[in-house]
Formats: C-alpha cells, structure tokens, sequence
C-alpha cells in the first residue's frame, strides 16, 4: 500500500513537471498557437523572451522550433494608463529609495529602508500587471 502511494505520488510530480514548461501557450485552430502573459509595462521585453521560451518548449515536444508570427501588448489595467504608468513608477522608485536609505547605515536608517522598500513592493504589487502580451506563433 506504501510502495503504491509512492509510486502515484512520483507519477503525479512527473505529469505536473512535463506540463510546467509551457503553462501559458494555448493550442490553436491551424497551427497557429499563442501564449498570453500579464506585463508591467508595454515593452514587456521579459513576458517577450519568457513567451518565446514556452513557444520553444511547445514546438520541441513535436520536434520542431516556434516561428513568430504576430506580437501585441496592449493596456488592459482598470484605472487611466497614464494614472497606471504614474502609479507604478512611483512603486519602483519607493522600493529603489529604500534600497538607498537601507545603504546608508544601521539601526533606524536600515529600518526606514526596509519599510519604504516594502511600502513600494507592496504598492506595486497592488497596483498589479496593466498590461496584457500576447504571441501568436507555429511550429516549424
């Protein structure tokens, strides 16, 4: 009975593991396919790279390499773009401010810091991801 909750627990961490390479590529009519990721900012030049990177892991399982074939990031967030952009700017300097002042010494200075870096991390996070990327690729 011990030997076979083993054996199911290890079958179960292998399927979840195959499938983690490419959790965000979704199979499409015609071969074409896309992958859709929340972003930061419109240049999402990481979520690019990273949808890149499961498009590669998708094709591979077929033997064959992702070819782009349309790219688009466009601003979903629920408040004004600029106001989103302004907002999420000020998070980052907040964090970056924090930084510095932890830097600077010990005691209540490293304490400061680490509590405007965590009002920036914090405002950032609730601020959330206002951008939506999307690829649309094929395997060739």
């Amino acid at each position: 009975m011990k030997n076979i909750k083993i054996v199911s627990l290890m079958t179960l961490i292998l399927l979840s593991a195959a499938c983690a390479h490419h959790p965000d590529v979704r199979p499409g009519a015609e071969g074409i396919h896309r992958v859709v990721l929340a972003a930061d900012f419109k240049e999402a030049t990481d979520e690019g790279r990273d949808a890149m990177k499961q498009a590669n892991q998708f094709c591979k399982e077929s033997g064959k390499q992702a070819a782009v074939v349309e790219e688009n990031c466009k601003y979903t967030g629920s408040m004004k773009e600029d106001d989103y952009i302004a907002a999420k700017k000020a998070a980052r300097i907040a964090n970056a401010v924090g930084d510095v002042i932890s830097g600077i010494g010990y005691g209540k200075h490293a304490e400061t810091g680490e509590s405007v870096k965590d009002s920036g991390r914090g405002a950032d996070d609730a601020i959330g991801k206002g951008y939506t990327y999307e690829m649309k690729f094929k395997c060739q």
